[in-house]
């Protein structure tokens, strides 16, 4: 039997800053570490849209990253 056990979390906001000659978009990352287990995706993305609300650039996505410890 595997045990699962977690270790942290990151949340990273990624926004548009601009583009390049090629029109391409580029991107500025934002992260937010040691989040606690027990926030929900919703309060997460509700989070990182209250947070992106004052920038200046439009936010392109939002991602959570889990660490997790297997044995």
């Amino acid at each position: 039997m595997t045990n699962i056990s977690f270790v942290n979390a990151t949340l990273r906001l990624t926004y548009t800053i601009g583009y390049d000659e090629q029109n391409e978009p580029l991107f500025a990352t934002k992260s937010y570490r040691n989040l606690n287990s027990t926030h929900s995706t919703a309060d997460l993305v509700a989070v990182a849209n209250a947070m992106a609300s004052l920038s200046s650039q439009p936010l392109a996505s939002i991602v959570k990253q889990e660490t997790t410890n297997l044995s």
